[in-house]
């Protein structure tokens, strides 16, 4: 595999890693499951409690981020 220089002269495996840091501990195991395995196999592999569990996480977190931090920002909530 080619590894291509994006943006920073960093390559796309270095920008994974760190994306891969930012995820807390005790999902990593699942989400290298689901990225080894594919979305079918990774449900099979860890069930779907687990997998609603992490999409779930994964929607607040989102939400929180580019919605609701935003807006608060925006309408200076945290202003003094």
């Amino acid at each position: 595999m080619k590894l291509l220089n994006v943006g920073n002269g960093k390559t796309r495996k270095e920008l994974a890693k760190k994306r891969f840091s930012m995820t807390p501990g005790f999902m990593r195991k699942y989400v290298l499951i689901f990225r080894e395995k594919g979305l079918t196999r990774g449900l099979k592999a860890v069930g779907w409690p687990t997998a609603i569990g992490l999409f779930l996480f994964f929607l607040i977190k989102g939400m929180t981020l580019y919605i609701i931090l935003p807006y608060m920002i925006a309408k200076g909530f945290f202003a003094g």
